[in-house]
């Protein structure tokens, strides 16, 4: 596999990187992970906007013009021209000495990026979450590699045999360690607002436009882990999924304990605009 390191396409076994980097001892650093079809990206204006405000807000000065020739070539030499691929790009505030204040001004970034295979589609009959503590930091809007707290949680889902866990603050179910989270009640769509507490999923924004298209009413708010319980449909949404249906929380029923029509219509529409960009790349 060819991956991509400071301004060099290599092997990925001869990718090194320093063990001074800040990423490596602080996880100083934001990633991005874009959908590609046919080398065609899905939403990319809206992961590039989201890395730059990640950028601004931890300081890290990098424009990111690079990107899209970058993620074409990573695409041709590997292999996945014609297929579905996910992009991954990383930028840390670079190497220097362990010391936590920043580095001297004009240290260089460090940028990564490289390409594999979608994952592949979840279970059809819908998925299974546990509820666990929300112990992560105070800017959950801002894409960094800091995700113990979402590690920890992601294994305890996966020893409860569960596909996500749903982080819980102060009685409010917040989001999953990978995936947004939203439940519908009544014909309304509810969804945690953007803000601190969220990072704001770009699929999450496509999954509401979807559901307003399809004449479903919009609420961005905070849920009750109460609410989840008493709604019609409880779904994940994210870059990997799509949309995905809850079926059972901590071992009670959602719903009627089936996955649901509305997260399987938003789904659809998702992937019509995926596929649509996909087609048109294929036929200029």
């Amino acid at each position: 596999m060819i991956v991509y390191l400071n301004g060099r396409f290599l092997p990925r076994e001869d990718a090194k990187i320093s063990p001074d980097d800040r990423g490596f001892v602080f996880a100083d650093a934001i990633y991005e992970v874009i959908r590609y079809g046919a080398s065609r990206p899905y939403r990319l204006a809206e992961h590039l906007a989201r890395m730059r405000d990640g950028l601004r807000e931890l300081r890290i000065a990098l424009e990111l013009a690079f990107f899209p020739e970058v993620a074409a070539r990573l695409i041709q030499e590997n292999g996945f021209a014609g297929e579905d691929a996910l992009v991954y790009v990383q930028v840390s505030r670079g190497v220097a000495p362990r010391y936590h204040a920043f580095p001297p001004e004009g240290t260089p970034p460090t940028v990564f990026a490289s390409v594999r295979k979608t994952d592949p589609p979840p279970p059809p009959g819908g998925g299974r979450a546990i509820l666990v503590p929300d112990e992560r930091w105070g800017r959950c809007d801002v894409k960094t590699v800091m995700l113990l707290p979402n590690v920890l949680a992601s294994q305890r889902a996966r020893e409860a045999n569960a596909i996500e866990a749903i982080l819980v603050r102060d009685g409010i179910a917040w989001e999953g360690t990978k995936a947004n989270l939203f439940a519908l009640s009544g014909g309304v769509v509810r969804t945690a607002p953007r803000g601190p507490r969220i990072l704001p999923g770009v699929t999450r924004g496509a999954a509401l436009e979807a559901a307003a298209s399809l004449g479903f009413s919009i609420e961005e708010r905070p849920l009750a882990v109460d609410e989840l319980f008493s709604a019609d449909e409880v779904f994940l949404a994210s870059t990997t999924l799509w949309t995905y249906p809850l079926i059972e929380i901590d071992g009670r029923r959602v719903g009627d304990g089936r996955p649901g029509p509305v997260s399987a219509r938003i789904c659809e529409v998702l992937q019509a605009e995926f596929r649509g960009a996909a087609l048109r790349t294929a036929t200029e």
